[in-house]
């Protein structure tokens, strides 16, 4: 299975002077100074991730953790009247989640508030820590193409290049019940692929010869993934189903898991930032005496149509609190962030539980055969029916951040791309469940049901694969796709020639599919010390400091994740 992080997009800032905020003496001076300059920083660090083609996000991940503690001291003095403001603190964002209306930029958004300064600072922390979760977990989507000889045909997207395996055979391109496959119409070579049965079976399966992908992908687009013979484990079995795992190492495995692990770390600390923003920080927005008695003049949003620059003032209306943020920092969409990112992080360990299933799955193909001298008791088994209900969990996370997206007040405030990246990301995962379930029901020999529920992932999938708009869920369900295909025909082979068994109804399959389960929770984000002020003296800060942090802790390492 692969995972399908949202790529997010960081937001970027404008120039400020904090001093220009405060009436200061010596003493905070020096530290509102600092401020300044680290804020200076972490908007260097933003600007030359935008315009980079090398994204590091550990340099603004580093800019980001050095300048929140000062941020944080600011935070502090004003609740607490430490530091006399001489005007409200003013700051610019440019939200990315945000829909473009008219304009090829996202809104450029000023507030007064140093609350909007510190949500929308942790905002970005929290997508820096989504978009790092996502190069580990598509570094192992890289490792398994490459071992499989097919980074070429994936690289491409939405289909293109994608070798499907019996696409002419006219009985198996349909499901009981469900009609016709959509973009399964490529004929492959049947000498190009072998499917798990015999090669005699595969020269009579009706194949034509006019190519070894479809989509002009060229003659490197045909993935090794059903060639059994250069599979470490050298299957002597006609009847043995390929999977990718035969081709990694045990060093790959290792790194992958190792990878996976690490991704799952980076997802659980970036819901742990939302949840902090969602909780926390709104709320003392929201209930700050400055913000409420000054909501109906803070708000100045300029956006560049057609090369004009035009501000929209909203000073002349009256608005809630909540109602006149950009919708990046309004609570319904920050904890659908929470959701997201505790999908993929379940995802992440589903899919090394997967990993591992498959894997143990072929060498138990093997020993039964006699093609291996492993023993059996070495190959522990995983459920695949626990797999399926851990990612039916998955596409529940992904319904609850649609939902809390729909509660918006007007949708399309919200970028199109995230919204269909949310609502597609349900199907995918169902269709991963589906794909689960199936194989769950070949390890059985029931193969009417096998074939039943691969049928509708892969029906899910071909559809995903060219028309979702979400290019990384595209890119995912073709691959997808090609697996769910080559498992479907080699499990019809077999069902036509030797079980015979009746394939279920897509209503009947829906109906049996059990409910999912949730594996991890969000990491705790422990907010730092303030660099400055009473709160970075006092045992414990008027930000929840460290001290105050692990007072609150019930036992050691409460909220770790391993």
């Amino acid at each position: 299975m692969t995972t399908i992080g949202y790529p997010y997009t960081l937001p970027t800032t404008g120039n400020v002077s904090f001093q220009e905020f405060f009436v200061l003496n010596a003493q905070y001076q020096r530290p509102v100074s600092d401020a300044t300059a680290f804020r200076g920083r972490l908007r260097t660090a933003l600007k030359e991730h935008k315009h980079s083609d090398r994204h590091d996000f550990l340099n603004v991940q580093k800019a980001l953790e050095d300048y929140i503690p000062f941020l944080f001291g600011l935070v502090a003095g004003i609740e607490n009247t430490e530091l006399e403001l001489s005007n409200e603190v003013e700051t610019t964002w440019r939200c990315t989640i945000s829909n473009i209306a008219l304009s090829s930029k996202q809104p450029q958004v000023k507030h007064k508030s140093i609350h909007y300064e510190a949500i929308f600072t942790l905002l970005t922390l929290g997508y820096v820590l989504m978009d790092r979760a996502n190069e580990y977990a598509q570094s192992v989507q890289n490792k398994i193409l490459i071992a499989i000889g097919d980074i070429s045909s994936y690289g491409k997207g939405h289909g293109e290049g994608s070798s499907s395996v019996g696409a002419n055979h006219g009985a198996n391109n349909t499901i009981h019940g469900s009609g016709s496959i959509p973009g399964s119409s490529s004929a492959t070579s049947s000498s190009e692929f072998s499917i798990g049965i015999s090669n005699s079976s595969n020269a009579n399966s009706g194949n034509s010869s006019s190519g070894g992908s479809s989509g002009g992908g060229g003659g490197n687009s045909a993935s090794r993934l059903f060639k059994k013979s250069s599979s470490n484990f050298s299957a002597k079995n006609s009847n043995t189903i390929g999977e990718f795992t035969d081709y990694l190492t045990d060093d790959d495995l290792a790194a992958i898991d190792h990878q996976l692990t690490t991704a799952a770390d980076l997802y659980c600390k970036a819901a742990g930032v939302f949840e902090y923003i969602a909780q926390d920080m709104i709320p003392k927005w929201s209930n700050n005496s400055h913000i409420t008695s000054t909501a109906t003049a803070i708000v100045t949003t300029t956006q560049d149509v057609a090369g004009l620059n035009v501000n929209k003032s909203l000073s002349s209306k009256k608005f809630t609190p909540e109602s006149i943020r950009p919708v990046d920092i309004q609570t319904s969409v920050v904890s659908a962030h929470i959701r997201l990112a505790l999908a993929e992080a379940h995802s992440c360990t589903v899919r090394k539980a997967a990993i591992k299933a498959a894997r143990a799955s072929a060498i138990r193909q093997l020993i039964s055969s006699g093609s291996s001298t492993v023993a059996s008791g070495t190959t522990p088994k995983t459920s695949y029916v626990l797999l399926a209900k851990l990612t039916i969990g998955v596409k529940e996370e992904y319904e609850r951040a649609y939902g809390l997206l729909k509660s918006v007040k007007d949708l399309n405030e919200i970028s199109s791309d995230f919204r269909a990246h949310v609502k597609d990301a349900k199907v995918y995962y169902e269709a991963l469940a589906q794909t689960l379930l199936g194989m769950d029901a070949y390890e059985a020999q029931h193969y009417g049901k096998a074939i039943g529920f691969l049928s509708l992932a892969r029906t899910s999938f071909a559809a995903l694969s060219k028309a979702s708009k979400s290019h990384t869920i595209a890119q995912a369900a073709a691959f997808e796709y090609r697996l769910s295909n080559e498992k479907v025909i080699a499990f019809q082979k077999i069902n036509d020639s030797v079980t015979f068994e009746q394939i279920p109804t897509q209503a009947q399959l829906l109906a049996v599919m059990p409910s999912g389960r949730d594996l991890l929770s969000s990491k705790k984000y422990m907010p730092p010390r303030p660099n400055f002020g009473i709160a970075a003296t006092a045992g414990e800060g008027g930000q929840g400091g460290a001290d105050e942090s692990v007072k609150k802790l019930a036992y050691a390492l409460q909220g770790a994740y391993f």
